[in-house]
């Protein structure tokens, strides 16, 4: 015991000298402008051919769309994120071949990936749609309870918000956005898998498998026979984005390095990605497929190792720096993902938010803590610093001045002006594209110069079409319902109403008890109104109107207490 005491002490005491000793490294300046070109140079319309009966479009959106041909049918890998780009891509890719698409495969959920589907529908019918067995729950979580606050990050992230001046030469794996104006058109998975999945296709035999990376629900495709992968967005142009600002679930590093390996082991011949050029020669794909699973393992295993060192999380995630032979390289460099934001996030996502600082467990708001410090310090000596720090280009400080003078005196035109100043010079001086356009995003929030028609068409729930709503599960909207329920309005209420939806056939108990709202199917024929289930969604997503559409009308619902149920949904509305 004594032994294992004092080899824990040596180790202790050797972790505490290295937390002492080693300092923060310099951040390197690369050529922003010159590197954005060349990467934004991938990015240009057009339709690439790494093999015969492979046809790749770049350039049309965000993501790419990958036409796979067949024998009589064809396959389309991820379909863009709206339906008037897929319309265009459709018309592109049909010039190499004739047959009919009767597969689509959606690599993960992300709308750039799953929102053209439609077209692919209105051009074809039915069609098989591909996925991993999550693809759906994930979906429904980006268009419900996630809807509102990726929605506003999104917009800052990719600049939606900004005029066309403004806007990032690149987005770091794509240019164009389809995001505020193209009609979303997803089509909910018909056939989908856990682990792996075979199907032949067009007469060659595809095989299917899952690869949590970006998401969880990230699968790759492997056609033997071409020797031919397609890895989803577990591979880029660009650092991998293991955390993206706009918000997301944990990513984790071991899962998608350990993905990256069970590419390498099929050693491919010709690799596609779903954003960015085909890469072809076995050789030159394993070292790109190497580089990257060194990247992601070297920051998750040098950020574990200076998290038991004794940094803190944001200690470690700054030291953390890849080795010149990674950073040098251009499917590396930091332009989608960021190495300390994805190193911040490992904390997180293995240790939670507590950091193991005591003041933490109780903390302050962050107004509180500005406003106690900011009581400390005379109001002239806080605004002479923040002058100062605009004049030194201090512009990290000015941020947190300004806060601190928000939270002691409220907002004014002159604390306000030196944020979007500070803003804007972040900004302009931003090496990654996520980092620079959500700093001039915000700017422009401040400012004013906001393109209001693109954030409109951005913001507005009613933006969602009945097609897509039509692929929607009742649960989504439920979870939806449940939290925007204020519980001040409904302290002390206890209510329930039954709903039938005649084309589902269902009856479904909606309370609520506690200030909490559930849900569930029950087989009693009583119920206080009817409609069909599109209605309902409609009804909830603000498409139809409650007193015109519902309460004086019964073509669209019938019941004897329409009164009482429209009264039961006003309390979900704030």
């Amino acid at each position: 015991m004594r032994i294992y005491w004092f080899i824990s002490l040596l180790l202790v005491s050797a972790c505490s000298s290295e937390s002492q000793d080693q300092e923060l490294p310099k951040k390197e300046i690369r050529d922003k402008d010159k590197d954005l070109a060349s990467l934004a140079a991938d990015f240009s319309e057009k339709i690439l051919s790494p093999h015969e009966n492979i046809h790749v479009a770049v350039g049309y959106g965000l993501a790419n769309s990958i036409l796979v041909i067949g024998d009589e049918k064809d396959m389309i890998i991820d379909t863009m994120g709206g339906v008037e780009t897929a319309e265009v891509v459709l018309e592109d890719l049909s010039k190499y071949s004739d047959n009919e698409i009767d597969t689509i495969v959606y690599t993960h959920f992300h709308i750039d990936h799953v929102g053209g589907a439609q077209a692919f529908i209105n051009k074809f019918g039915e069609v098989d749609v591909i996925s991993h067995r999550d693809t759906s729950s994930e979906v429904e979580k980006f268009f419900g309870i996630k809807r509102e606050l990726i929605g506003q990050r999104s917009q800052k992230m990719f600049g939606l918000i900004l005029k066309d001046r403004d806007q990032a030469l690149s987005h770091g794996i794509g240019i164009k956005l389809e995001a505020g104006v193209d009609t979303p058109g997803y089509i909910k998975p018909t056939i989908t898998f856990d682990q792996k999945f075979t199907k032949t296709i067009g007469g060659r035999k595809v095989d299917f498998y899952h690869a949590p990376g970006e998401t969880d629900d990230q699968i790759f495709v492997w056609i033997e026979e071409m020797k031919a992968l397609f890895p989803g967005d577990n591979i880029y142009k660009a650092f991998p984005n293991i955390y993206t600002i706009r918000g997301t679930s944990y990513r984790s590093f071991q899962s998608w390095y350990k993905s990256l390996e069970k590419m390498m082991s099929l050693e491919p011949e010709i690799l596609v990605p779903s954003h960015g050029v085909p890469i072809v020669g076995k050789e030159e794909i394993q070292k790109v497929l190497s580089n990257y699973r060194d990247a992601v393992k070297y920051v998750h295993d040098q950020t574990h190792r200076l998290l038991n060192a004794g940094y803190t999380p944001v200690e470690a995630a700054q030291l953390v720096k890849l080795p010149d032979s990674l950073r040098n390289n251009e499917y590396l460099f930091e332009l989608y993902g960021n190495v300390e934001w994805s190193a911040r996030n490992l904390f997180n996502g293995n240790y939670g938010w507590f950091d193991g600082n005591p003041t933490n467990l109780f903390p302050f708001t962050e107004k509180e803590l500005g406003k106690r410090i900011g009581s400390l310090i005379s109001e002239n000596t806080l605004q002479e610093e923040l002058e100062s720090s605009i004049v030194n280009k201090d512009y990290q400080w000015t941020l947190y001045l300004a806060d601190m003078l928000e939270a002691k005196n409220g907002k004014s035109i002159d604390v306000n002006n030196a944020k979007a100043e500070a803003l804007k010079a972040l900004g302009e001086d931003a090496y990654n594209p996520n980092a620079k356009s959500f700093y001039l995003s915000t700017y422009a929030d401040l400012k004013d110069e906001t393109d209001k028609k693109r954030e409109a068409l951005l913001t507005t729930e009613e933006s969602t079409g009945e097609d897509v709503l039509r692929q929607l599960s009742l649960n989504m909207f439920y979870e939806v319902m449940s939290t925007r329920l204020n519980p001040e309005n409904v302290s002390n209420t206890s209510i329930q109403k039954k709903i039938y939806f005649r084309d589902l056939n269902e009856i479904w108990e909606l309370s609520i008890h506690n200030s909490v709202f559930t849900y569930k199917e029950v087989s009693s024929e009583m119920h206080d109104i009817e409609m069909d289930s599109l209605t309902f969604k409609l009804l909830v997503t603000g498409n139809l109107n409650a007193i015109t559409d519902i309460l004086v009308s019964n073509k669209l619902a019938q019941g004897d207490d329409k009164r009482g149920f429209l009264n039961f949904l006003a309390f979900f509305t704030e």
